[in-house]
């Protein structure tokens, strides 16, 4: 498959769980409307506590099952050992666990514990990787994925503002910053990178910007607002970007 579409949903999450749950499973049914093969939800998509995060796990699993798409989720799990890591899980289309991504670079409550490593995931559409907010500020978190073959990586992120960070204008001047963030990140590793915020209307520190960028270009965003940005990956365009920029295209202009 060639071309293919994604999308990212800036859920609201200033609502209860139930309601969230219920938009969770709205947006994953409208994606397969729209043709999307992969759709991701910002990070604390699922914040329950242990036993109810599970519980709705199992109910997004399902969803996913009948709508035959495939879904990342994030949420803080407990593992075997009784220890809390901020987890993003890729969900098949057969409503399975594919792969699972403990958030490395930490800036959570204290005893959430850190990731090992990043990894990437073969779907029938392409390779890709998945990196959880802070992850992104570390050039070589997204790198180490491309280095593995990912074409495309999701990151849920629920990124906030420092108020010392800037004298005015503190969202636009945010919003600039992830721009720029996303589009380096997609550049520099010739991937498409997608960036996947919350929406919540109390909450003033949060950016809500979600965003779908090629090497080139954003080439979907959204600020402020609940809603869904849907892209078109192209892996013909990625391809011959590799070729032209990483195999020696400009040799010819060599003396």
């Amino acid at each position: 498959m060639r071309k293919f579409k994604v999308a990212a949903v800036q859920l609201n999450l200033g609502q209860s769980t139930p309601k969230i749950v219920a938009d969770i499973k709205r947006y994953v049914k409208l994606a397969k409307k729209k043709g999307v093969k992969i759709i991701c939800f910002p990070e604390d998509s699922i914040f329950a506590g242990p036993k109810k995060n599970e519980t709705i796990l199992q109910e997004i699993k399902k969803t996913c099952f009948e709508a035959k798409i495939w879904s990342i989720v994030v949420g803080h799990f407990h593992d075997k050992n009784k220890k809390c890591y901020n987890s993003a899980w890729l969900i098949n289309e057969q409503g399975e666990i594919q792969g699972k991504h403990n958030k490395v670079h930490i800036c959570d409550a204290p005893h959430v514990c850190a990731g090992e490593c990043f990894s990437v995931y073969q779907t029938p559409f392409c390779k890709i990787g998945i990196a959880i907010c802070w992850d992104v500020a570390y050039p070589d978190a997204l790198a180490s994925m491309a280095q593995q073959g990912a074409e495309l990586i999701f990151c849920p992120m629920y990124w906030c503002y420092e108020e010392w960070a800037h004298r005015k204008n503190h969202l636009q001047q945010e919003k600039k910053i992830l721009q720029s963030l996303v589009l380096t990140r997609a550049f520099e590793n010739m991937t498409y990178v997608v960036f996947c915020n919350p929406y919540e209307k109390n909450e003033h520190h949060l950016t809500s910007y979600t965003a779908i960028a090629e090497p080139h270009k954003i080439i979907g965003e959204l600020f402020m607002k609940e809603g869904m940005v849907i892209g078109e990956i192209n892996k013909t365009y990625l391809h011959d970007l590799h070729r032209r920029y990483k195999q020696g295209y400009y040799k010819e202009f060599k003396r």
